[in-house]
């Protein structure tokens, strides 16, 4: 009976160590993460860019395969995902802004936001075009097919050029981190 509980109890000790040192290795490795993160980091406005982004591809694809494939067209299910395809580029439109404020003295970053907000002024009049359509009592496929598929383009450059702003951006980070943590001599 004493083997029982003495072997019972180090089982249970074993499991209690290994939960916290499984809990210590996490905050750790957390920690070590967030050192190298740079300015782009999860909480700022690039990131909420390219998650915005992402989004509106998303609807905008979403809808392309709806006006396609759905037998009968629900004007307030498009007009709903119009909405929300249009709120995410105007997001996006709205961090761009911020990064543009942030970064208003690098002009190989500002060079870049304007490549990224053409691509959105162009998404957008294709939006109007969209939501436009989205309005009528019927709902004309072969248009909303174009229109989604020309603001997918249009939002897959301007992913391109901001994942390669990302990197520029990440690039000179660590670059500048380095120089920081250089010891003088």
């Amino acid at each position: 009976m004493k083997h029982t509980r003495v072997t019972l109890s180090g089982v249970c000790l074993a499991i209690v160590a290994a939960m916290i040192v499984t809990d210590v290795s996490q905050a750790i490795a957390q920690n070590k993460s967030r050192e190298y993160m740079g300015k782009p980091h999860y909480g700022s406005s690039t990131f909420r860019s390219s998650r915005n982004m992402s989004h509106a591809r998303d609807y905008s694809r979403d809808l392309y395969y709806y006006t396609r494939d759905a037998q009968t067209i629900d004007p307030e299910l498009a007009r709903s995902e119009s909405t929300e395809l249009g709120r995410n580029i105007d997001a996006t439109k709205k961090e761009l802004a911020t990064i543009r404020k942030e970064y208003a003295g690098d002009k190989e970053v500002l060079a870049s936001l304007k490549v990224i907000e053409d691509h959105l002024t162009n998404a957008t009049a294709q939006h109007k075009t969209l939501h436009a359509e989205c309005q009528m009592d019927t709902f004309d496929r072969t248009a909303g097919m174009k229109c989604c598929s020309d603001i997918t383009k249009e939002l897959e450059k301007a992913m391109a050029e901001h994942a390669a702003l990302m990197r520029k951006l990440e690039i000179k980070e660590l670059a500048n981190s380095k120089k920081e943590t250089t010891p003088k001599k």
